[in-house]
């Protein structure tokens, strides 16, 4: 899958778009197949410098809202959900 990432603080030529590995969603979780993702302030903020990078973090995947379509589901999930459309804020 391609995001945009950044590993250190700064304007916004700091963000660069890489391809990882598409994630397995976990027990309890759903992976989307986002068609839409905004841009927060705490979004430009945290990349600026302005917030604290969280601790641990050594790769950040900005957009912590959106919308788009559930793929694939987790132990726990109904796989009912897979095709159902879906918006999301403050995702991991």
């Amino acid at each position: 899958m391609k995001a945009a990432v950044y590993t250190e603080t700064g304007p916004a030529d700091v963000l660069e778009v890489i391809d990882l590995p598409k994630p397995d969603p976990g027990e309890g979780q759903v992976l989307v197949r986002i068609h839409a993702s905004g841009v927060n302030p705490s979004d430009t903020k945290t990349r600026s410098g302005a917030f604290p990078l969280p601790d641990g973090w050594y790769r950040i995947v900005p957009h912590n809202d959106g919308a788009g379509m559930i793929e694939a589901v987790g132990q726990g999930v109904p796989d009912s959900r897979v095709g159902e459309r879906v918006w999301l804020h403050t995702t991991q």
